[in-house]
């Protein structure tokens, strides 16, 4: 199979096509006609990564996060996106993304979220994110510790005026979703999980009557990885997944 092969592979389970119009999915760097040996599976392309890639003989790396996102003026190594680039070119490593394709894939990063906590999809929320019943009602407390250990969370920060006693009715949207929170407050949920909301963003669903628990963006996608991995194993391709971050630990004190 080579890179091109791997490519239509990807798109049989999400469809470039259907990825926005702003976003990068596709080959980062490389050759359509390189030969995929075994391929690595990340949610950034960080020249950690491309170290971690070579390290376990893999010469692709398959990222969530587009590589190279915005239009650059310069590949020098004194940026990490330099580096990455760089490197990987050097050590002949083709790097493929699978971004807001693989967001709004059916088993995607929303759907597996919503398997992984036991949520059973009733409808969708814009463009990505979805809305459901829990299999079981939860208190509040019960609920969040499942949701951080389904998922592998170092916290969530809540924010309500009120809080839920229970929680049954659920929206979410893996990474930032602050757009869909009106649309939460539509299917009348009791908490919204999602990522990256600002300031006047949570104060308006607040006063609002929604509960947002709001999640580390990295760390919520991250939790889909084992599914896209496995849907990329199909290709008979053996996968792996590297565990690197783009981001440090915030120091919290």
């Amino acid at each position: 199979m080579n890179i091109k092969q791997l490519l239509s592979h990807i798109d049989s389970f999400a469809p470039f096509s259907t990825a926005e119009e702003w976003d990068n999915p596709g080959l980062m760097t490389g050759s359509y006609s390189c030969e995929v040996r075994k391929i690595a599976v990340c949610l950034d392309a960080v020249s950690e990564a491309v170290i971690e890639a070579e390290k376990n003989n893999c010469n692709v790396i398959v990222c969530h996060h587009p590589l190279i996102f915005r239009p650059i003026k310069h590949v020098t190594d004194d940026s990490e996106q330099g580096r990455t680039i760089i490197n990987a070119i050097k050590r002949n490593i083709n790097i493929i993304s699978a971004h807001t394709n693989w967001d709004k894939a059916q088993g995607g990063v929303n759907d597996t979220l919503a398997k992984l906590i036991g949520l059973n999809v009733i409808d969708s929320l814009g463009e990505y994110g979805i809305f459901g019943k829990m299999n079981e009602s939860m208190n509040l407390h019960d609920f969040l510790e499942h949701v951080k250990t389904s998922w592998n969370l170092s916290h969530i920060d809540l924010y309500s005026q009120e809080l839920p006693e229970k929680i049954s009715r659920v929206s979410l949207c893996g990474g930032s979703g602050a757009e869909f929170w009106k649309q939460a407050k539509k299917f009348n949920s009791d908490i919204y999980l999602t990522a990256d909301m600002k300031y006047h963003e949570l104060s308006d669903a607040n006063n609002d009557g929604l509960s947002i628990g709001l999640i580390n963006h990295g760390e919520m996608e991250r939790a889909s990885l084992k599914e896209f991995a496995q849907k990329i194993s199909q290709s008979g391709i053996e996968t792996i997944i590297i565990n690197v971050n783009a981001l440090s630990e915030p120091l919290r004190i």
